[in-house]
């Protein structure tokens, strides 16, 4: 999702991915399937990025994807056929996704992991289509992730979403008992943008009204004090503030907000979870609040024996704690990658797709998620924890999960 020149992407993908079109049609649409089938292993291609601007959302969730593997591997395998995986660092950049994934559909992999984000993981994602080659998001929010009509019916992301990300923190502010907001929006990349327009339609459905709203270029290198000036202007003053935005620029944009003096409570999305915005805001700051997907680690009271033990299996293979949330969604997307597998009548592209849509809700850290439906290839049922950050400590606040969401008339194929 998230750098100043993730805003640059978007009209670099449809470069990108008619340039590897074609050269995934000659890596054949079978090649996932023959290359395995008689072979005791199922092969999973992860083009992530382990260098450049996504590899902080990237690196801890392809981490806790491979501790997954790890885990079933030990366990038998699937089906008695082990997991093996193939990386390749895609450096953030859009054109190196299109080619890696064109390289390992050429070496035979049966599903590939994308990266956490929309803009960067469509040239992949066109060239796994091109080749019937389930590709899942490791942790994209943007909703056309998971529109089939958008990149097509064999891409997936393994994420709820920044639509349910702004519904649920609509849902959470109204309550609290909150009648007015002030959005913040940070206009880098599709997922802050999905945020906001949803938290906004989502309030108002709830009887609530947007009091002002102002917009910043996001990235590393933010200033909003005109904006501030605005926000201090607006009349009537709002009861809190939804920030759209994204790590280290939101967390950076809330800094800027109290320094100015804004006490404002402060309600945003899960990609200001994390270690790094408790860097940024200090020890002094308070009520500010996100839609997370977890609280452990480094953020303290809720209590999940599952999350706890996750938390310690990580810690014990990498030597460091997962630094946010988002690693859980890369550990639990390879469980629902597992129960898919387990059930597909054979490893073919078609196959795989067809039990992948047809997946059953699974236990997880984080309760029961129900992965995919034919019409939309993301999460469509998972809790997400709201957490609290006050005095430099992050705490949980409680779990809140998206009753629906509102219509847009924007081809949102998981609203309503």
């Amino acid at each position: 999702m998230f750098s100043s020149a993730r805003s640059k992407t978007g009209r670099r993908v449809a470069v990108a991915a008619a340039a590897v079109l074609s050269a995934a049609l000659v890596a054949g649409c079978s090649s996932g399937a023959s290359g395995s089938e008689s072979k005791k292993e199922v092969v999973i291609g992860f083009a992530l990025s382990q260098s450049g601007n996504m590899a902080p959302f990237d690196v801890e969730p392809g981490k806790a994807a491979m501790l997954r593997v790890d885990e079933i591997n030990a366990a038998g395998g699937v089906n008695g056929k082990k997991i093996k995986t193939i990386s390749e660092d895609v450096r953030s950049d859009p054109n190196t996704v299109g080619t890696a994934v064109t390289d390992l559909i050429a070496k035979g992999v049966n599903l590939l992991v994308l990266p956490c984000d929309f803009d960067l993981s469509a040239p992949g994602a066109t060239a796994a289509q091109s080749a019937k080659i389930p590709a899942i998001s490791i942790c994209a929010g943007d909703p056309k992730m998971a529109n089939t009509t958008t990149l097509g019916d064999y891409v997936f992301s393994a994420n709820a979403g920044s639509d349910v990300e702004g519904a649920t923190g609509a849902a959470w502010a109204a309550q609290r008992g909150w009648k007015k907001a002030y959005l913040l929006q940070d206009q880098s990349i599709e997922y802050t943008k999905s945020a906001g327009k949803y938290f906004e339609a989502q309030f108002k459905s709830l009887g609530g009204s947007i009091v002002g709203s102002d917009s910043f270029p996001g990235g590393d290198n933010v200033d909003v004090s005109s904006q501030i000036l605005r926000l201090k202007r607006a009349s009537p003053q709002p009861d809190f503030v939804y920030v759209a935005s994204w790590n280290p620029g939101g967390a950076t944009a809330i800094r800027q907000l109290h320094q100015a003096g804004i006490q404002t409570p402060i309600v945003g999305p899960a990609a200001l979870d994390g270690k790094s915005l408790l860097n940024s805001v200090g020890s002094t700051a308070k009520d500010i609040y996100y839609t997370a997907f977890a609280c452990y680690a480094y953020c303290s009271g809720q209590k999940s024996p599952t999350l706890d033990k996750f938390a310690k299996d990580y810690t014990s293979k990498y030597g460091a704690q997962p630094s946010s949330s988002y690693a859980l969604l890369g550990y639990n997307m390879v469980s629902a990658i597992s129960e898919a597998l387990a059930h597909a009548s054979s490893l073919s592209g078609p196959d795989v797709r067809a039990a992948l849509v047809d997946s059953q809700p699974l236990t997880t850290p984080v309760g029961q998620v129900k992965y995919f439906s034919k019409t939309c290839h993301k999460i469509i049922d998972m809790p997400l924890t709201v957490v609290g950050v006050d005095s430099g400590k992050m705490t949980y606040v409680g779990q809140q999960r998206a009753k629906s969401l509102p219509k847009l008339g924007d081809n949102n194929s998981c609203a309503g």
